[in-house]
C-alpha cells in the first residue's frame, strides 16, 4: 500500500474506499500465490482514476480481471472516517494537487509467469 501511495503521489486520505479494496485485494491475491506484490505488477492491472475528488483505481483495458465483483459503493462512508496520526504511517505522504491524470500506456505482461 505504501509503495503505491508513494508512486502515485497522494495521501491515504485522498483514496476512496473502492480504491483501497482494489489495492488490498491485489496484495492478498499476490501473497496467496507466493508472488511479491509490486507497484509494477499492480500497474499491469490498474490505472489511476479520480472520482468525486478522491483517487481510486480502474481496470486497465484488456487485462485479466482480478477482482471480479468489486463493491459498487460504500454508502455514507464519509460519516465513518477517522483521523490517523502521521507518526503511525511508515512513509512520508504528500497531498496530490487536483491535476489532470495522464493516461498510462503499458504493455500487458501476458508472458510473465506471475501474470
Amino acid at each position: 500500500m505504501a509503495h503505491i501511495l508513494h508512486y502515485y503521489g497522494f495521501h491515504i486520505s485522498q483514496m476512496s474506499p473502492p480504491g483501497m479494496v482494489r489495492v488490498r485485494y491485489f496484495e492478498f491475491l499476490c501473497r496467496s500465490h507466493d508472488i511479491e506484490p509490486t507497484v509494477e505488477k499492480f500497474r499491469a492491472f490498474y490505472l489511476l482514476i479520480k472520482n468525486m475528488g478522491f483517487y481510486s483505481f480502474g481496470s486497465r483495458g484488456s487485462t485479466e480481471k482480478i477482482l471480479l465483483n468489486p463493491p459498487k459503493s460504500f454508502h455514507d462512508w464519509k460519516q465513518n472516517c477517522f483521523f490517523i496520526r502521521d507518526e503511525v504511517i511508515p512513509i512520508a505522504m504528500t497531498f496530490r494537487a487536483p491535476d489532470v491524470i495522464e493516461k498510462e500506456e503499458l504493455a500487458i505482461p501476458k508472458k510473465e509467469d506471475w501474470y
